[in-house]
């Protein structure tokens, strides 16, 4: 991590703790360089995996796509829209579970 301070790339760890909703971790940290002390919040962004399209080129995972298509197969059938919303959640959460997630650090400077 560095230091939001003198830029340098040796920190160290001095404390951590999960925060109150268990969603966070709060890191104390002390740059060697200067010696100074910030706090850095550590959070998991979930990122669902790309789709390959029939051309061979990417793109991101749209869920509101996957409801547009949903809708456009089931326009004249009697299913109910909790059907629909239960078997797209089923899917992302399927995508969620291949364990791709990117941790995003966020600094939040205090002295």
């Amino acid at each position: 991590m560095k230091c939001p301070f003198c830029c340098a790339d040796d920190t160290s760890v001095i404390d951590s703790r999960v925060s109150e909703d268990g969603q966070k971790i709060r890191r104390r940290r002390r740059c060697q360089a200067c010696d100074k002390r910030f706090t850095t919040y550590e959070t998991v962004e979930l990122r669902l995996p790309q789709v390959v399209k029939h051309d061979g080129s990417r793109a991101e995972f749209d869920r509101n796509k996957l409801l547009t298509g949903f809708k456009r197969a089931l326009h004249k059938r009697p299913v109910p829209t909790s059907y629909v919303d239960a078997a797209i959640d089923r899917i992302v959460q399927k995508f969620l579970s291949t364990g791709s997630a990117k941790f995003r650090h966020v600094v939040l400077v205090k002295v």
